[in-house]
């Protein structure tokens, strides 16, 4: 008789370039950003895993309730975790369609292309960039309460679609701030940040499931960073490695314990 094989603990992980970005890229390959972290550590701990990470450069947290359909339905994730509001807290009055296209990944090459992103599309943006900097220091910075609360909303909206799916254990991941090097041209950003936390707190209090919680990646920067957003957080909005893995391997030690609760998750002995 053959052994039988555990079932696969399936994690689908959602978000911006948080998710995806480390500070800073070009590294070596074992430079994993914290999706891939959690796989490694589930694998490393005995458990077949699989991690899928839907994630995009400035993805918003509105996008869930589009594709939710299409990503969970047929795959039914044992896991869901998804961290928004960073994105949504860069920018007071910018436009995000602006933003994206100023600092796209996917301009094509050539002459033209080159002069018109360099010449006129990146002087133009550096003048918003510098209007609302200053703005930022002159009004206040959550004036547009409306967006965080959307956005709670949504969130809401999308966890309440999951428990369709066999009520899978939901992450709702605290957003750090920016650091100093990005703290300097959004400086109402912070504040912004605490507003979409504290709301998406609520929210998920607001739930009340024990499969619903929020992950606190603050004390993970106080215990290993000693606090310290510019080691944590190079770049000013995206991990480093080194904290990735932080953050990979907690969130693989509580998926495990909650793993073990699991009748279709058990280890065959």
């Amino acid at each position: 008789m053959h052994r039988p094989l555990p079932t696969p603990i399936r994690v689908l992980v959602k978000g911006p370039s948080s998710v995806n970005w480390t500070s800073f890229m070009g590294g070596p390959r074992t430079d994993f950003a914290f999706p891939r972290v959690i796989e490694s550590e589930l694998l490393a701990a005995g458990h077949p895993a699989e991690v899928r990470a839907y994630t995009l450069p400035s993805q918003l947290g509105r996008t869930t309730l589009r594709t939710w359909e299409r990503e969970v339905l047929g795959w039914s994730p044992d896991v869901v975790i998804m961290t928004y509001g960073q994105y949504e807290s860069v920018h007071l009055f910018l436009p995000r369609w602006l933003e994206r296209h100023a600092n796209s990944l996917k301009a094509r090459p050539g002459r033209i292309r080159r002069l018109y992103r360099k010449r006129i599309l990146r002087a133009f943006w550096m003048v918003l960039a510098h209007l609302q900097c200053w703005l930022d220091k002159h009004v206040d910075p959550t004036i547009l309460r409306w967006r965080p609360r959307r956005l709670a909303a949504d969130l809401r909206q999308y966890i309440t679609n999951l428990q369709m799916v066999g009520s899978p254990l939901v992450y709702v991941m605290e957003v750090p701030p920016p650091a100093s090097r990005r703290d300097v041209w959004f400086p109402g950003m912070a504040a912004r940040i605490e507003v979409a936390n504290r709301l998406h707190q609520e929210m998920v209090a607001g739930i009340g499931k024990d499969n619903v919680r929020f992950f606190r990646t603050g004390d993970l920067i106080t215990k290993f960073a000693d606090g310290d957003l510019d080691r944590a957080i190079p770049d000013g909005f995206h991990f480093s490695p080194e904290m990735h893995r932080v953050v990979g391997r907690e969130l693989a030690r509580e998926i495990l314990d909650w793993a073990a609760t699991q009748p279709h998750l058990q280890l065959p002995s």
